[in-house]
């Protein structure tokens, strides 16, 4: 069970009580809030072919203020061409028509007050485009990349390349995100960042991100959110950042889904996603299941200065990869009245993979000749089963107001257990070593959490909050060695170890959102966490406790130019505390001259970030430059050192201050039926400043460069491409080599557009990639050529079911987000059952 810190308990809970007694009072003595019942504006029409009659399914409707040319709500056409968008304020709106093969048709203003609450538009008729298609111009379309006042967003149901991939191939066609050939994620150049789902944490991230995103399938994927620089309302945690994973859900009325199945080389995936709502009730889901695999070749040399004994190692490795599972969402979401809603959603993920790696390690005083030590073959069995329980209460105030109360309660919990098997031979082949060893890992986690949003006027936006987070990691690990003349396998009591970490966290947070002038906009906010850490080690019997306290500053400028271009200007502050991945001390022993484990020890991260940014959008350009700085402090990095038997260590510590300044260019061009490109260019220049290394060579600069193109070559035939390179990755000891990626997709749509079929190729020209990586210090070198497997190709079906009927009461719902872990990396080929 969780252990809950007293004073961490007590001080969240005056928080809260302070919070939900202001929503009251306010709720009592009126505040900002209407009287009498909100507007309930309706305008609904039916959209047909001019040509031929027929309705036009799933037509684009997008309802946008005819005053600031604002979208504020929209949807789709039924099968039978009808629309209808509910609950619209008081306002003068413009109903904006398009799809793909037709002009875009803008009918309106129609103004809705209280005295005309329902517009019937009767017939739209659409004309078939007769332009050339580059010249058809996307009006309220959603972009492939959405710049906001806040973050970028990557609509990736607009990308087909992904289709029949995993979570991993969506993050690497993400702006601003690199995702190496191991699945290790960085923003930046910054690993120190925190992935959600639906904006809510998982304790499937906090073990091993690389595993965690082959369970999530692309083609659940609607679109990805990247924060750089979070306000007060969001944890502390994440110096990098935050990406928010959000999945296909959406709010209708009747019923409708979709299934989606594909088979490929290196991934396949079946599933289904099903939305019910009928009145006040709905359900959502999406269930299925997934396949992967790969493999890889290494060739790793190694010098110990120092050694007398084998100061030079070789060691060549094969390894192959491969597993699936399950995966499976479940919400329900009950509207009370039309200002008080509940939301119970549950993720319930099962992976299996297994690894399977062969090396070879010979060893010696010359470098020129070195004979043969021995071969280990290693299989490592990993199961993972969790949980993530979610339930949300959210209270509005009418539609003329923006004021809002929500409370969030989550459990998430992941149970890891990992089978390793090893065998070592001799020239022979002769088996003189064979040992065995189960991990057990346990991570439990509990959040409980109030918002509150009280606008003073239109402009002026006040938000408070509090929250309570409540972790437990376990993990248990013992070794079983065989005794080969009686073939009995005895337990090796000195790497027993039982690893049991709580750490508890209490913040609350204010931030304000004002005008100095019309076009100049403020956000402020100051965020307080206390931290309460307490852990213990059996095999040294330690026990250790720490509690520190953090204020976490934040603001940002944001101007409108005449243009309607925007130049932003952002600072915050962010720590970055380790999670079990580089917390855990389990030993992997896959490698005995080679050998890896956690730090229990380790300090948070803090980051202080400042950037300027400039937007701009125009007709169908869009482009955001943003120059960016950043300072952390007790960087949480990956070391080696060699010990007195001679083998090299890789652990974590926090001896390194990182610097990194930079540029990052995002640009695109729409049109729509005729072509869409992207490009993001991330040019910066990083020094890493080591307390422990001061000798080694640390700085650098550094570029990443992705770009995707999509061409309609018909109205129901597109092609896509998507392309990116990576420069060195600079770390304390050393750098990881540059490295590529890149695919074609064909897309066709079927079934009036209700599906289609979708090929894809992976890096059709490179069977294998590269990844190489040096490592060096006073007292040894290290380098790796490791090659995985590049190419790949796939092919999809989807179809699309169902009546559909946006609008009505949709809320956006605000979760609590515990972004403040830092997750773990790949370990580039996992032998040893893995940390937990």
């Amino acid at each position: 069970m969780i252990k809950i810190h007293a004073r961490s308990f007590l001080l969240s809970i005056v928080i809260l009580f302070s919070i939900s007694s202001l929503s009251i009072v306010d709720a009592q003595f009126g505040g900002a809030a209407p009287q009498g019942p909100p507007p309930e504006g309706k305008i609904q029409g039916e959209v047909y072919d001019s040509l031929t009659g027929a309705p036009v399914a799933f037509a684009n409707i997008i309802i946008q203020e005819a005053l600031e040319k604002k979208d504020v709500d929209g949807g789709l056409t039924e099968e039978n061409g009808k629309f209808k968008i509910k609950n619209l304020k008081n306002a003068r709106y413009n109903v904006i028509v398009n799809f793909l093969g037709y002009q875009t048709k803008i009918v309106g203003p129609y103004k809705i007050n209280k005295d005309v609450q329902e517009y019937n538009l009767g017939r739209i008729l659409l004309n078939p485009s007769i332009k050339k298609l580059d010249e058809v111009t996307v009006v309220g379309q959603k972009d492939l990349i959405e710049n906001k006042i806040d973050r970028m967003v990557y609509n990736a149901e607009r990308d087909v390349t992904s289709k029949g991939g995993t979570a991993a191939d969506v993050l690497r066609r993400t702006p601003l995100l690199t995702v190496d050939l191991e699945g290790n994620v960085s923003l930046r150049g910054s690993s120190n960042i925190r992935i959600l789902i639906n904006g809510k944490p998982s304790t499937i991230m906090s073990s091993n991100v690389a595993d965690a995103l082959k369970m999530i399938p692309a083609d659940i994927i609607e679109k990805v959110e990247v924060i750089t620089n979070p306000g007060a309302k969001y944890d502390a945690e994440g110096t990098g950042g935050i990406i928010n994973i959000v999945t296909k859900t959406k709010k209708i009325q009747g019923v409708s889904g979709s299934i989606y199945a594909s088979a490929g080389t290196k991934s396949s995936n079946l599933g289904s996603n099903l939305t019910i709502r009928m009145g006040q009730f709905g359900i959502n889901a999406n269930v299925g299941g997934y396949f992967w695999r790969g493999n890889g070749e290494s060739v790793t040399d190694r010098e110990n200065y120092f050694s007398p004994v084998n100061p030079f190692y070789r060691q060549v490795g094969t390894s192959s990869n491969y597993g699936g599972g399950m995966f499976g969402q479940i919400g329900a979401d009950y509207d009370i009245n039309s200002k008080n809603s509940l939301a119970l959603t549950t993720r319930f993920p099962l992976n299996l993979f297994k690894t399977n790696n062969a090396l070879t390690t010979y060893g010696g005083s010359m470098q020129s000749f070195l004979p043969f030590l021995f071969r280990r073959e290693s299989d490592a069995l990993n199961r993972t089963i969790g949980t993530d329980i979610n339930l949300d209460y959210k209270k509005t105030y009418g539609k003329e107001t923006e004021r809002e109360f929500g409370v969030s309660a989550q459990y998430s919990y992941s149970n890891k257990k990992s089978e390793y098997e090893a065998d070592q031979f001799d020239s022979m082949h002769i088996l003189n070593y064979k040992e065995n060893s189960p991990n057990l890992g346990l991570n439990k986690e509990f959040t409980f959490s109030m918002d509150y949003l009280y606008p003073f006027n239109k402009n002026i936006n006040w938000e408070v909050g509090g929250k309570t987070i409540l972790r437990n990691v376990y993990s248990d690990i013992y070794y079983d060695t065989l005794n080969i003349p009686n073939l009995q396998f005895l337990r090796d009591h000195s790497r027993d170890n039982v690893f049991d970490y709580d750490q508890n966290v209490a913040a609350a947070y204010s931030q304000i959102t004002f005008p100095i002038h019309e076009n100049l906009k403020v956000r402020a906010g100051l965020r307080y966490e206390h931290t309460f850490v307490k852990g213990s080690t059996e095999a040294d019997n330690n026990d250790f406790k720490n509690n520190y306290a953090s204020w976490i500053p934040s603001g940002l400028i944001a101007y409108t130019l005449k243009d309607k271009s925007t130049l932003k200007f952002s600072y915050s502050r962010r720590i970055q505390r380790p999670s079990m991945f580089y917390l855990n001390p389990y030993v992997n022993y896959n490698d005995p001259t080679n050998i890896s484990y956690g730090n229990p020890q380790l300090k948070p991260e803090l980051t202080e970030s400042l950037e300027l940014s400039y937007s701009f959008t125009k007709d169908v350009k869009n482009a955001t430059i943003s120059l960016y700085h950043k300072i952390t402090n007790d960087l949480i990095d990956n070391y080696r050192f060699v010990d007195s038997l001679g083998r090299t260590n890789s652990t974590y510590n926090n001896q390194a201050t990182n610097y990194s300044s930079g540029v990052s260019i995002n640009a695109g061009i729409m049109k729509l039926g005729s072509i869409i490109l992207n490009s993001t260019v991330n040019l910066y220049y990083q020094k890493i400043d080591s307390k422990q290394y001061a000798e080694v060579k640390n700085d650098a600069f550094s570029y990443s460069i992705n770009g995707f193109a999509n061409v309609y070559i018909t109205p129901e035939l597109g092609v896509t491409f998507f392309g990116f390179v990576n420069s060195p990755k600079l770390t304390t000891q050393g750098k990881q080599a540059s490295w590529f990626v890149y695919s074609i997709g064909l897309r066709k749509d079927m079934w009036n557009k209700k599906g289609g079929i979708t090929i894809g190729i992976d890096n059709p020209f490179n069977p294998k990639l590269n990844l190489n990586s040096e490592f060096k210090s006073s007292t040894f070198s290290y380098n790796a050529e490791n090659k995985f497997l590049g190419w790949g190709v796939r092919i999809g079906l989807d179809y699309r079911f169902g009546k559909m009927e946006f609008g009505g009461n949709q809320k956006k719902r605000k979760g609590n987000l515990n972004d403040d872990l830092k997750q773990g990396e790949g370990d580039g080929g996992g032998g040893g059952g893995g940390r937990n």
